[in-house]
């Protein structure tokens, strides 16, 4: 399970209400892989768009000004003023959690309920070891039950009208 530290601070970490988050070691192969697949599906269809796509490691500090950030797996921005030297300042429209051991607790809770309560609209739990993605649409902060899809299923992304994403080519080996 990831740790919590009061000190001293790790290499890479996230805070989150003032608990550092070690983010080490870094994610193995196969995460790597899915989070590839998915940029590169992200990139491909958002090129000449005014939305970007970025991969971890990418600084999202969700509150102006209150030194707490975290590095989500994959973030969409598509308001070009939240795009700073540092990373994001502002909620990202979309947000991706690649499930490990290590992280999986504080991606379907702590982080969960931050994304919930900080204005994304959609955020996404990858669990490669399913193969499914959970999603979650917390427009006009409704609480509704994820869509669960399979690998071999095609995920029709909420933020955009016409970008399905065949998850049999995310989870491939």
């Amino acid at each position: 399970m990831e740790q919590a530290y009061d000190s001293p601070t790790p290499e890479r970490y996230e805070i989150i209400d003032s608990v550092i988050y070690d983010m080490s070691p870094s994610p193995n192969e196969r995460h790597q892989r899915i989070s590839g697949n998915l940029f590169r599906e992200f990139s491909v269809y958002l090129k000449g768009k005014s939305c970007r796509a970025y991969a971890a490691p990418f600084d999202v500090y969700l509150k102006d000004g209150v030194d707490e950030w975290v590095i989500p797996d994959l973030t969409i921005v598509c308001d070009p003023s939240k795009l700073q030297d540092k990373g994001c300042v502002g909620a990202p429209d979309l947000v991706v959690e690649i499930l490990s051991k290590a992280t999986a607790v504080k991606d379907r809770t702590v982080k969960y309920k931050l994304y919930r309560a900080s204005g994304i609209q959609e955020y996404w739990i990858v669990d490669p070891h399913w193969q499914t993605v959970d999603v979650y649409k917390f427009g006009d902060n409704v609480f509704s039950a994820p869509e669960i899809y399979e690998s071999g299923d095609c995920l029709k992304v909420g933020i955009f009208d016409d970008l399905e994403i065949n998850l049999s080519e995310i989870f491939e080996d």
